[in-house]
């Protein structure tokens, strides 16, 4: 995974680099929050709110490794944060796919240099009908089992590197599950190419809300599994933000899909620079330092922010099972079950 060569778009967000830099007020945080001598690790940090936030992180004095599927995109991320005088390179993985991640963490691993902050920020919808190699669903695979595998494999780096912390995207959308399926995300089979939209559009958002309460119970037990070990794990919930996060891939009927990707942005959304704020407060706050195994609603702590089957222990059986079969191939001697907040 070579550092990519300069895009044709960095300008652009050199611009959009410059922009980011004034409009992102962190309470203060110049002072403060200092990120000097720090590696950021960074998926999906290539466009959107991640990549606001990386140039922020930067600008604070981190190294960011920004990890994403697109060349271009992430050669051009790059280019803005080095534009504002950041330091950053970039790491082409698809995080839906093991193998991908499996070469990713390599290349993190291969310098021999400490990941102070891992934040998880890839993911969105993707089509109904995309599958792993291993026939799971992708949605589940991009949303967080990409996640889970990173972790594992970079679990001594960061224990090594504490004081470190674990942020990982989840979202108020997983509240509206009543049970979680996850064995129907691992072994979906085929989908009908008949498949209407609504069934389509249906089984997109039944994949993405359990990859975020997969999510929300995982970061649970990592706390758990790291208390007293200086590595911390949260979740960001950012709420809705303007910008492209995914929706462009939803397939439901005309209707909805103007009402996802518009209509409900325009309304309630906040701004990628505002919401971005979020990510530099949980990466880079010092009054953060200790504080694990937490969820966090537009950047507040919420005690009640994730849902009861974040807490059950059975479906979060089901959840470290699930993600256990798909990690197993590429794990090495020793590492079984070292992350899933199992004992």
């Amino acid at each position: 995974m070579p550092e990519a060569a300069p895009s044709t778009r960095a300008a652009g967000l050199r611009a959009e680099a410059k922009e980011a830099g004034g409009k992102l007020r962190t309470q203060d945080a110049a002072a403060d929050w200092s990120m000097n001598g720090k590696t950021v690790l960074f998926t999906g940090a290539s466009r959107g709110m991640g990549r606001f936030a990386a140039i922020e992180l930067a600008r604070l004095g981190a190294e960011i490794l920004v990890v994403g599927h697109n060349q271009a995109r992430g050669s051009a991320a790059v280019e803005a944060i080095r534009g504002t005088g950041g330091s950053a390179r970039f790491l082409r993985a698809d995080m839906g796919d093991a193998a991908e991640v499996g070469a990713l963490a390599t290349a993190v691993l291969a310098p021999g240099g400490p990941v102070h902050v891992l934040i998880h920020s890839a993911g969105g919808l993707l089509p109904a009908s995309a599958r792993t190699r291993e026939g799971v669903d992708r949605g589940f695979a991009q949303n967080f089992l990409g996640a889970f595998l990173l972790t594992r494999l970079l679990e001594e780096r960061l224990l090594a590197s504490a004081p470190a912390r674990v942020i990982a995207v989840g979202s108020g959308a997983h509240r509206l599950l009543r049970t979680a399926d996850i064995g129907a995300l691992m072994h979906p089979g085929a989908m009908d190419p008949r498949t209407g939209s609504r069934q389509r559009a249906s089984h997109q958002m039944r994949s993405y809300q359990t990859a975020k309460l997969a999510v929300t119970t995982w970061v649970y037990g990592l706390a758990r599994r790291w208390r007293g070990q200086g590595l911390t794990a949260n979740v960001l919930d950012p709420g809705i933000v303007k910008g492209k996060s995914g929706s462009e891939h939803f397939e439901g009927p005309a209707p909805m899909r103007i009402l996802m990707s518009h209509v409900i942005p325009f309304f309630a959304a906040a701004g990628m620079a505002k919401g971005s704020e979020q990510y530099v407060r949980l990466a880079a706050d010092p009054a953060l330092a200790g504080v694990s195994g937490r969820y966090f609603v537009s950047g507040r702590e919420k005690s009640r922010g994730s849902s009861p089957l974040s807490l059950d222990p059975a479906v979060r059986k089901r959840i470290d099972d699930a993600a256990e079969e798909w990690a197993a191939p590429f794990l090495g001697p020793g590492q079984d079950r070292r992350v899933t907040g199992q004992r």
